[in-house]
């Protein structure tokens, strides 16, 4: 009697085995030699077959889970049922103080007030590149004394600034505006609604981010990314948030950017036009050099697979409110990009106890220390609602614990190629590695006999 097919295996030639095993039990295929007959071929094709349908459903598996998924399109949707959104590329940003001298234009044509629009450019060169940096606000001053009209902490941020509209077609259900540019800066964007291309009223909608006080006439938008790894913006449906009604016109103005490339930048000059409230254009005004306050920083690239799988669980576990060190700590690695390594506590751990606080500290990518502006946009921008009242969250600067090694080895010059000083240069390196993999973060730790075994690895004639 013929036993029953073994569907346990899942390599080729295993499968291929079975599928002969099987036949040679039945009668038709006495004597038969497999080998070297067309049916060799055939079961080439049925045990290939079952290969790549078990290979499919392995990897389709791997897939819907957010710890084993590969691809980032499945790894954002994974984290979009955690509530959490990935982190766009985040533009460098600086801050500027701008004077414009308007002695010399004529005093009938000299304006009282002028106004700085949200757009206006400026440039710098970073290691020869011209890198256009742009204003993210509006500001408006008035004329001083002397003529002069100076704003004062103007924020610029790196990156072209773009304006799409789309008209809302209520027919297409679930609609959503996708931002055409895939390196767009999402703390940039602006999005608004307004009647009709002709209509002077427009409806600015904020982001999403908690569900107090939220209802039917709230204008909100909501933001992900799609499969394309671009953002796409989407409104709500009249229940947890207004929907625009069919025709009216959206509006999505932000900045693309090219990430963390113009770090460091701080000496600027002003590229773009101003005009009077006439809509004319200020002649024979002085337009000076601005005076950088802060050099641009945080400028960083968008959030890794591996980061959104981290921080996803980490996140929906603070659902969006800073109660614990670890939700302090969640929140601030989701909204603050310029950041190699973060530790969090509370006073109650704190030497002295300091009840009532939580000490943040924060080890940037670039610099040893965040700026004021940094750690002011944590607290009053990251963390700002989402803390308990009585709590104090406070920054403060890492201490660093500085390493002065004395590397010695020996080499047999048989087994290698390199020069000894090729060799101190692999050593080097490796030193390096192991201090940023291992010791560049909070509470690492120097384990010699690890250092060790990695330079005797280092190659091997060491």
């Amino acid at each position: 009697m013929a036993q029953n097919l073994n569907v346990t295996e899942l390599d080729f030639d295993q499968i291929k085995d079975n599928l002969k095993n099987f036949l040679k039990q039945q009668s038709e295929f006495n004597d038969y030699n497999f080998e070297g007959s067309g049916l060799s071929t055939l079961l080439d094709v049925l045990a290939y077959n079952t290969h790549y349908n078990a290979v499919a459903a392995h990897y389709s598996l791997n897939e819907a889970f957010l710890d084993s998924a590969q691809i980032r399109g499945n790894v954002v949707t994974r984290a979009k049922l955690l509530g959490y959104v990935p982190r766009s590329v985040i533009s460098p940003r600086a801050t500027i103080t701008f004077e414009i001298d308007a002695t010399a234009t004529t005093a009938a044509l000299r304006p009282s007030e002028m106004t700085l629009p949200r757009g206006t450019k400026f440039t710098t060169s970073v290691q020869g590149e011209s890198y256009d940096y742009i204003a993210l606000e509006t500001y408006t001053v008035t004329r001083t004394s002397d003529n002069r009209f100076i704003f004062n902490n103007v924020q610029i941020a790196e990156g072209s600034y773009k304006t799409v509209q789309y008209r809302v077609d209520n027919d297409i259900e679930s609609q959503k505006f996708q931002i055409p540019d895939r390196d767009v800066d999402t703390s940039t964007l602006r999005v608004s609604v307004k009647a009709n291309e002709k209509s002077g009223r427009t409806d600015i909608y904020n982001r999403f981010e908690s569900l107090l006080n939220i209802d039917s006439s709230s204008t909100i938008y909501y933001i992900q990314e799609n499969t394309s790894e671009k953002y796409e913006v989407y409104f709500g449906d009249d229940v947890i948030g207004n929907k625009p009604e069919n025709n009216n016109v959206v509006t999505l103005d932000y900045i693309y950017t090219h990430g963390p490339e113009s770090n460091g930048a701080n000496n600027f000059e002003f590229t773009g036009t101003l005009a009077k409230p006439d809509g004319q254009l200020l002649i024979d005004a002085d337009y000076g050099t601005p005076t950088t306050v802060a050099a641009a920083s945080s400028g960083a690239e968008r959030e890794t697979i591996e980061s959104i799988r981290f921080n996803a669980p980490l996140t929906f576990t603070a659902q969006n409110r800073a109660v614990t060190s670890d939700d302090y700590r969640a929140i601030i690695l989701k909204s603050f990009a310029n950041i190699s390594s973060i530790s969090t506590w509370g006073g109650e751990d704190n030497d002295p106890v300091d009840f009532g606080k939580v000490y943040v500290a924060i080890k940037p990518l670039t610099e040893e220390k965040l700026t004021q502006q940094e750690k002011d946009t944590i607290i009053n921008t990251v963390l700002k609602g989402k803390n308990i009242v009585s709590i104090t969250p406070e920054i403060i600067d890492p201490n660093f614990t500085n390493l002065e090694l004395d590397v010695f080895f020996k080499y047999n010059p048989n087994l290698t190629d390199r020069t000894a000083v090729g060799l101190e240069g692999v050593v080097r390196d490796t030193i390096s590695d192991y201090n940023f993999n291992n010791l560049n973060k909070f509470d690492g730790v120097f384990r010699y006999s690890q250092l060790l075994k990695l330079i005797d690895n280092s190659d091997r004639s060491i």
